[in-house]
Formats: structure tokens, sequence, C-alpha cells
């Protein structure tokens, strides 16, 4: 299994020249006891608000998308006004959301600089030393992803303006997650529960009982592939990815949700989770989440967190939550 490294989720360097704003004054929020800078879209202020950070089972607020706050239409409003109120609400989460994105960049500079310090830029090492949070390793994950959707997102709103939402559903994976609304996180999710479904269908081979991605069979690594989303559904039509990439982005994901387990339990486990937090980690694990409870959600990642003390993460991918080794349970402390 290949390092994971701090490396690999550096953003492109034309961003590592941004000059930071006047007005954000921004520290290491995740390394000290402060809290990390946002706004939401219906703040008036020109300044950003602050909020108390969550627990380090969290990610950061920055990382979500801020409340969407859409105008009700009056009795006697005419269509026309109430539309143009309408695109302004939503033009004014847009840009809530990328400059969340730019304060998102500037606090995982500091968690990068201090890691690539004391650990030589590796995720292991830096868990070990206890230098690195869950709320860390997903703020430079959340901000690695939507970096790169900067440039694309930034033309299409520049173009569209208040029409972006009309557009955007139709190409949401150019759109960084702190700008998605509500409709696009459900459709998406949606989507990927209906391929997710086809998927555990026609998978017929037998999950593995060892860990290791490189003993997969090119079905199971396609399985996977469709379950988490890792690669474009066009793909399915033309018989999927070449199995050399679909290992490569199989076992990164693996990776990544072994270090992410680790980090959930060192935070104490679930129990101070916000729910969309589990949600967003559900999905990560090919868990479906929509028309279920806080609750049956919150059991379903327990379940997976205990599970992994007896199967290895390749099983668990490859099997539904009904035939894990443990069965969804109440929250407890794993």
């Amino acid at each position: 299994m290949t390092t994971l490294t701090l490396r690999g989720l550096r953003t492109a360097s034309r961003f590592q020249r941004v000059q930071p704003h006047p007005l954000l004054g921004l520290q290491s929020q995740f390394l000290v006891p402060q809290t990390p800078s946002f706004r939401y879209a219906s703040t008036t202020s020109a300044l950003p608000t602050r909020t108390p950070r969550t627990f380090p089972v969290n990610g950061p607020s920055t990382t979500l998308p801020a409340p969407l706050n859409v105008p009700a239409r009056g009795e006697n409003q005419s269509l026309v006004p109430y539309l143009y109120s309408v695109g302004k609400s939503y033009l004014a989460f847009y840009k809530t959301g990328v400059w969340n994105i730019y304060t998102n960049f500037k606090l995982s500079r500091e968690v990068q600089r201090k890691i690539d310090a004391q650990n030589a830029s590796t995720f292991s090492a830096a868990v070990v030393s206890a230098s690195l949070t869950r709320s860390d390793l997903q703020l430079l994950v959340r901000n690695w992803h939507d970096i790169k959707r900067v440039p694309m997102f930034a033309l299409v709103l520049l173009i569209c303006g208040e029409f972006t939402p009309l557009v955007v559903i139709a190409i949401s994976s150019i759109v960084p997650w702190t700008c998605r609304i509500p409709k696009q996180v459900e459709s998406d999710r949606r989507k990927l529960e209906q391929r997710r479904s086809a998927s555990f269908r026609e998978l017929t081979t037998e999950p593995p009982t060892e860990a290791g991605v490189e003993k997969l069979a090119k079905t199971q690594l396609m399985h996977i592939n469709k379950s988490l989303g890792l690669s474009f559904g066009m793909w399915d039509w033309v018989g999927g990815l070449p199995t050399g990439i679909l290992r490569r982005k199989v076992s990164r994901r693996v990776e990544y949700l072994e270090l992410d387990d680790g980090l959930i339990r060192k935070a104490g486990g679930i129990q101070h989770m916000e729910l969309e937090e589990v949600k967003m980690a559900l999905v990560e694990r090919g868990v479906d989440v929509l028309s279920k409870g806080e609750a049956q959600l919150k059991g379903h990642l327990n379940a997976w967190l205990l599970s992994r003390e007896k199967a290895p993460v390749e099983k668990l991918l490859l099997t539904r939550p009904s035939v894990w080794p443990v069965r969804m349970n109440a929250p407890e402390k794993v």
C-alpha cells in the first residue's frame, strides 16, 4: 500500500501565490485554541463572522455549504421581482462558498506547514504523533477537492450569475462542495445510490476475507468504483476504467478510510459527530443515507467502525450493512 502524503493534497501552484486578504489575518486556528473565520449567505456585514470550533471529530464549518436563505414570495409580489430576489440569494450563497474556499485554503496551508515540519509530510506519522486530528484531515481533503473546481466554477458563475443554480445541477462535478445547494446534494446522493444499487445486483463474487486491494478482481474494483462514485458514470458505458487505474483509485480510498476510521476513534467515536458529517462519512463508505433518521445513520457508522475490528475495509465496501460482522447498533464509544 502506498503511503498517503500531504503532498498529494497540495493546492495548485498558482494558488500558492495568492496574497491574504487584509481582513482575514488567519493564523493556525486548527493548531491553537482559536476559531475559523467564515460568513453566511445572509450576513450583511463586510467582516467575516466567527463561530466556536466544533469537536475535532467534525470537519470545520467552513468546509460545508453555508445556509441558503431563499425569500418567500409575498402575496402581492409579481413574479419578476421575486425571481430577482431569489437570484440574489443564490448569488450571495455562492459568494459565501467561494469566500469559505479561500478561508479553508489559508487554514490548510498552516496545517500543512506544521505537519511537514514535524512529520515529513506523512499522514500516518502525523496521526501517531497526534499532530493531525480528523478535523485537520477533513480540512485538507475537502480543501483540495474544492480548489481543483474553482477555475471552472468561477467561469460558470461569472457567465451565468443569478442563473447559476439552473446550470450547475447538470454539471455538478465542477461545483465545489461549499457551493452545492441542498437540492444538488440530495440529487447527487440519489443518483449515486441508484448506481450503487444497480452495481450490487450485478456483483456475484464473494467478498475477500483478508485486506489487500491487490487481491481484488476487476469486477470487485468496478463495484467499489461505482458504489463510491470514484469516476464519472460515463465510464460504465465503455466497460469501465482500465484495471490499473481502478486499483489505484480504490487503493487510495481504502487507505483514506483506514486513516479516517482511526481518527474517528481517537476523537472518541461518533457521539459528537454532527448529522451532516455522519452522512458524508457514510457516503464515503458506500452506505445509503437518504430517507434515514439520525439514529439509524449513526448506527450504521457505529457498525462500520465495530466491524472494522473483524473485517478489512475491502470486505465492508463489497457488502451491505445488513451482512457486516457487526449489525446496526445504538451509537456507542468505539
